[in-house]
């Protein structure tokens, strides 16, 4: 059987859900919908019970996940096994984060490490969650930097708290930390790309409903646009680096904050230059705990 069709299968029942699942994989809802209804034909019986609540295994389908999950780890041990033996793969690692980490971390650890290991080529692109999720789980990356905030066959290295802040126009009159309840019913900006899940999470949990933005943009930008009156937002630490937009910045309160980290599809299976970046980047991270926030400017 086609070994896609069971990672479709796996993606489904982590998520709970064909849609999630379906945007995760890049397939559409019918293309997924299609797919699993051929697996479960090829198998012979029901493997999922469906309803408008999301997808549950049946019983039967219970009784089969240890041997499914059994066999998509042998099929990613073998699949890291033929790439490891490719001469021209061996010596390369491939390396998905956001674009917050690419501009404030990536460029001192590309230095570092390769002045370490000069005989180990690193291959980067920046992603979303859900298509760092992705990329691990079909063999296109071997690490991922990123916060854990999508279900997915991996495992995942806690490095850092990365804490929030409230990203407020230059004329709000705050003196320390701004209480979350503030955003209710206020024009919010909400990042299009990495936070884009966990911000609006932060709201629900805080039981705060603010306006949501129409708006759509990067979270780079967010800190201008709210200088030019277009809504207030929340940013983490790292993203907020640097910032020279005409804004208030203030801790929230209670504090909050996303978790930063590795994400690899196998430590058992992790090859020998994974583990020795791995290792890099845990002290590294080490070093940036305590990162002052940049000077308010306003």
């Amino acid at each position: 059987m086609d070994n896609r069709k069971w990672i479709a299968f796996k993606t489904t029942v982590d998520t709970g859900s064909i849609t999630r699942a379906a945007n995760l994989l890049g397939y559409s809802q019918p293309g997924l919908t299609g797919l699993l209804n051929r697996l479960e034909k090829e198998i012979g019986y029901p493997l999922l019970e469906r309803s408008h609540h999301g997808v549950l295994l049946t019983a039967r389908g219970k009784a089969l996940m240890p041997y499914i999950d059994r066999l998509l780890d042998d099929y990613a041990a073998f699949r890291k096994a033929v790439e490891q033996l490719g001469q021209e793969r061996e010596n390369t690692l491939r390396i998905a984060s956001y674009s917050s980490i690419s501009r404030n971390w990536m460029p001192q650890i590309v230095k570092d490490f390769t002045q370490e290991h000069p005989h180990i080529r690193l291959m980067l692109k920046d992603g979303a969650p859900e298509e760092i999720v992705a990329w691990l789980a079909d063999g296109s990356i071997d690490i991922g930097l990123f916060s854990n905030v999508i279900p997915g066959r991996m495992d995942f290295i806690p490095l850092i708290r990365d804490p929030y802040y409230a990203v407020l126009p230059a004329s709000w009159n705050v003196r320390g930390t701004l209480d979350i309840r503030c955003f209710e019913d206020q024009t919010f900006l909400v990042p299009s790309n990495s936070l884009d899940r966990e911000v609006p999470s932060l709201l629900e949990r805080s039981g705060v409903t603010p306006r949501f933005s129409t708006i759509s943009v990067e979270d780079y930008a967010i800190p201008k646009m709210v200088e030019y009156g277009f809504g207030v937002s929340i940013l983490s630490d790292l993203i907020l680096r640097n910032c020279t937009a005409k804004v208030r910045l203030a801790p929230i309160s209670p504090p909050a904050f996303r978790e930063l980290g590795i994400g690899v599809s196998s430590l058992k299976n992790a090859s020998p230059y994974m583990l020795r970046f791995i290792s890099f980047l845990k002290t590294f991270a080490a070093g940036q705990e305590g990162y002052l926030m940049p000077e308010i400017t306003e």
